[in-house]
C-alpha cells in the first residue's frame, strides 16, 4: 500500500492506494508518503545562464535558486528541453526555476506525518510534465478544472512559463473567463503575439459547455497524449496521483525532510553488499582453511614417514653392527656393486650389431659366439693359442668407453660356393665388422687367406670346405640406450 498527501489551499488529505484503487486513508500512514501540492504559491522563473560548465555552472544555478526564492527551501531546477545545437544541448542558455513560497504551510503538513517522506511535487510540475511531451505542440495551454479551483499552465517552446491557480471557480463560464483572461495577459506581456492564430489547449477532464466558450476566442481543444487518453475530471486527479508515485524529475523537498526515506532505500543495497562481501570472505576463509588442513596433513605424513625411515635406519645400523663390518664399508660396497652393474656393457646391443653384419649374407651360419668383458690391461683374442695380429686401419675407440669387450665368433660359409665367391664373402664380412662403431678387428680370416700361395691362378683349397672361420674383435663396453627397442635374435648352432 502506498500513501499520498494531497495539500491544497483548503487543507491536507492523506490518500492511500491499494489493489482497489485510491481512497482516503483511515489512519496514519505506515509506509513512505509522497506529497503533492496544489497551491497558489507555485511560481516559475526563467533565467539566462552563461556558457560555463562543471562546478561553476552548478554553483551559479544554486545561487540563482536562492536569489529567486529566498524565503523557502522548497525550490528546484526544471529539466531543460533538448533543442538547438550541441553546445546548447550540453549547456542550455536558458533555464526554468520553480519554487513554492508557502514554507510554513508545507512544513506544518510535513510535521504532522510520522512516516518517511519520499518527496514533494507541485501540481504545476506534473501538468508541465504532461504538456511538454514531444507529441504535443510546442506552445500549449494545459487546464485542469476542479470542483473548487482551476489550474492553468502555459507552455512555450516545451518550457512552462506561467502557472495560475484560481480558487472558487467551478462554473464553465467562470472557467472560460479565467482562461481568456490568462490569454490576454500573455498577449499584453508579448509572450504571445497578436497574430489571430489558433491556440491549442489541453483540457484534462470534461467540462460542460467549456469547449464551445473557448472556441470563440481561438482556443482549440486537443486530445490528451498516451497513455492517459480521455478521462473524467475525477479520474484525472487520480492519474496525477499515480504520476507522483513514479517520483518524476523535479522533486522539491530538501534532503533533511527525506533522510529517513533515503536511508531506508539505501539500507537494502547496503545490506546486500555487506552480505555479498561476507559470503565472499567466508568462501576465501574456507578455502584458506581447507588448504591449511591439507598442508598440515601432508606435513604430518612427511614427518611420520621420516620418523619411520629413521627407525628403520637405526634398526639396520644395529643389525649391521652384529656382522662385524662397519656400516660405511657396507654402504661403499653396495654403491660399488651398483656402479659395476650399471656400468656393465650391453650384450644385447652388441649381439644386434654382429647380427646386422651376418644377416647381410644369407648363406652364412653362426657356429660359435663368445662374448667377455676384458679387465684393464688384459690382452684380447689370445685364448686357444690364437696370436694377436696388428689391425689394418683400426677404428678409433670411443674415448668415453672405460671398458673393452672381446667378441669371438665362428662362421661356416656355404659349401657350394666357389673359391673366389668364398674369398669375397670373407672379405665383405671383415669389412663390415671393421665399420662397427669403435670395433678393432684383431683376428681376420681374410688376411690369412690373402697370404696363401696361389697355384695355377687359383688359391689352394684348405682341408674341409666347410671348416669354420674365426673372427675376433674388440668393441667398446657401452650401455644400451634407455629407450625400449626390440633386439633381433641370433641363433647359435654348434
Amino acid at each position: 500500500m502506498k500513501y499520498l498527501l494531497y495539500l491544497t489551499a483548503t487543507g491536507a488529505q492523506l490518500w492511500c492506494r491499494d489493489r482497489a484503487g485510491w481512497h482516503l486513508a483511515a489512519g496514519l500512514a505506515d509506509g513512505p508518503v509522497w506529497v503533492l501540492t496544489n497551491l497558489p504559491e507555485e511560481s516559475l522563473a526563467e533565467i539566462q545562464v552563461p556558457r560555463v560548465f562543471g562546478r561553476d555552472r552548478t554553483d551559479f544555478l544554486t545561487r540563482q535558486l536562492a536569489n529567486q526564492f529566498p524565503q523557502t527551501p522548497f525550490r528546484t531546477l526544471l529539466a531543460a528541453y533538448p533543442a538547438g545545437g550541441l553546445m546548447d544541448r550540453l549547456a542550455p542558455p536558458r533555464r526554468t526555476l520553480m519554487g513554492l513560497d508557502a514554507a510554513q504551510k508545507v512544513d506544518a503538513a510535513l510535521d504532522s506525518l510520522s512516516a518517511p517522506i519520499a518527496g514533494l511535487w507541485p501540481m504545476s510540475m506534473l501538468l508541465a510534465h504532461i504538456g511538454c511531451k514531444k507529441s504535443l505542440p510546442s506552445a500549449l495551454f494545459v487546464v485542469l478544472p476542479g470542483a473548487d479551483a482551476l489550474r492553468i499552465i502555459y507552455i512555450k517552446n516545451h518550457v512552462p512559463v506561467l502557472s495560475r491557480l484560481i480558487p472558487g471557480v467551478s462554473r464553465p463560464s467562470e472557467q472560460a473567463a479565467e482562461i481568456i483572461r490568462t490569454l490576454r495577459h500573455l498577449e499584453n506581456t508579448r509572450v504571445i503575439e497578436r497574430t489571430g492564430q489558433q491556440h491549442p489547449l489541453l483540457l484534462l477532464g470534461e467540462a460542460e459547455d467549456l469547449p464551445a466558450l473557448l472556441r470563440a476566442d481561438r482556443l482549440d481543444l486537443i486530445a490528451p497524449p498516451a497513455p492517459w487518453g480521455k478521462l473524467p475530471a475525477s479520474d484525472w486527479l487520480f492519474a496525477l496521483f499515480d504520476l507522483a508515485l513514479t517520483s518524476p524529475a523535479g522533486q522539491m523537498a530538501p534532503l533533511s525532510r527525506r533522510t529517513q526515506y533515503v536511508a531506508n532505500r539505501m539500507r537494502a543495497p547496503a545490506y546486500a553488499g555487506a552480505a555479498l562481501c561476507l559470503a565472499l570472505g567466508l568462501l576465501a576463509a574456507a578455502d584458506n582453511l581447507r588448504n591449511g588442513v591439507a598442508d598440515y596433513s601432508k606435513r604430518s605424513q612427511i614427518q611420520d614417514h621420516a620418523q619411520l625411515l629413521t627407525t628403520q635406519l637405526a634398526a639396520a645400523e644395529q643389525q649391521m653392527a652384529g656382522f662385524g663390518v662397519p656400516a660405511e664399508l657396507v654402504r661403499s660396497a653396495v654403491a660399488l656393486d651398483q656402479a659395476e652393474v650399471e656400468s656393465a656393457p650391453s650384450l644385447a646391443l652388441q649381439m644386434q650389431q654382429i647380427a646386422q653384419v651376418i644377416g647381410q649374407h644369407d648363406a652364412t651360419r653362426l657356429e660359435r659366439f663368445d662374448w667377455r668383458i676384458l679387465s684393464a690391461g688384459q690382452a684380447a683374442c689370445t685364448r686357444g693359442g690364437a696370436t694377436t695380429a696388428s689391425p689394418a686401419e683400426p677404428a678409433a675407440p670411443d674415448p668415453a668407453a672405460k671398458r673393452l669387450v672381446e667378441v669371438s665368433l665362428e662362421l661356416i660359409l656355404a659349401a657350394n660356393q666357389g673359391e673366389r665367391a668364398r674369398f669375397q664373402t670373407i672379405v665383405n664380412l671383415s669389412s663390415l665388422m671393421r665399420k662397427i662403431n669403435g670395433a678393432t678387428l684383431l683376428q681376420d680370416p681374410a688376411r690369412e687367406l690373402g697370404q696363401e700361395v696361389l697355384s695355377g691362378g687359383v688359391a689352394r683349397q684348405q682341408e674341409g670346405s666347410a671348416k669354420a672361420l674365426v673372427w675376433c674383435l674388440t668393441l667398446p663396453g657401452v650401455r644400451a640406450a634407455p629407450a625400449s627397442h626390440t633386439n633381433p635374435t641370433v641363433n647359435s648352432q654348434s
